[in-house]
């Protein structure tokens, strides 16, 4: 018999320093949410981005290991962002000509959406909170986790508070806005696409794909542009 064995506590501790170990368990959340979400009748309350959440933030938590360990391996899965974000423009692209003709109307509803989204929330967290950072920090509420970030480090927000505020602000967005729109009968794909890129963007144009490729069009090119307008004027406002 071996006189000198690892201890099993030891090996255990070893694989959560490892970012692979993270990536793993990031995938393997993700994939028993998406099984959740399924099983739940593809419930808008129940995606597979916050049961995933749920369960990689209840391991962090027994397993005590601090979240600069966990981003190395979150960092692996953050590259493809770009790509995936990307990959939207062919629904975009199979509806590019309907959308050439009413550019300008469909810009000025981007832009006017948004920031009315920006300043009711930055307002309404000035009133009831108080606190500059996290008024600052809600700014980028509506823009996809990558950017938030960015933004909130340019502003002197808290950038992992943005990331929370965005996928609070996504679940929401895509549960509450098809429901409300078809309450109002304005539920066409053109609104309800636009709608969700601008108030819940990635988790939003998730949803719109599943209600169909055009609604997944005027949403993937909303949370576009509206990303992109908040990039560039919001670090200039605060």
């Amino acid at each position: 018999m071996l006189t000198h064995l690892i201890p099993t506590e030891s090996i255990f501790t070893e694989l959560l320093q490892l970012p692979s170990t993270w990536l793993m368990i990031t995938l393997g959340a993700y994939l028993i949410g998406l099984k959740i979400y399924q099983q739940s009748n593809n419930s808008p309350w129940l995606p597979p981005v916050l049961s995933g959440f749920t369960l990689v933030i209840a391991i962090l938590w027994l397993t005590d290991t601090p979240y600069s360990t966990y981003q190395e391996g979150g960092q692996l899965l953050s590259f493809f962002l770009g790509p995936v974000v990307v990959g939207l423009a062919i629904p975009l692209f199979h509806h590019f000509h309907n959308m050439r003709k009413q550019f300008l109307r469909l810009l000025l509803a981007i832009i006017l959406g948004s920031f009315t989204t920006v300043f009711v929330a930055v307002a309404l967290t000035h009133y009831w909170i108080g606190i500059d950072a996290i008024t600052v920090t809600m700014a980028s509420k509506s823009v996809t986790t990558p950017v938030a970030v960015a933004i909130t480090e340019q502003t002197g927000g808290l950038p992992a508070l943005a990331a929370a505020f965005v996928m609070v602000t996504g679940i929401i967005g895509a549960a509450i806005i098809p429901l409300l729109l078809q309450w109002f009968k304005l539920d066409s794909p053109k609104i309800t696409g636009m709608s969700l890129g601008i108030c819940a963007h990635a988790v939003g144009t998730s949803r719109a794909l599943e209600l169909g490729q055009e609604y997944a069009a005027y949403s993937a090119m909303a949370m576009t542009l509206t990303a992109a307008l908040h990039a560039i004027v919001l670090p200039w406002l605060f």
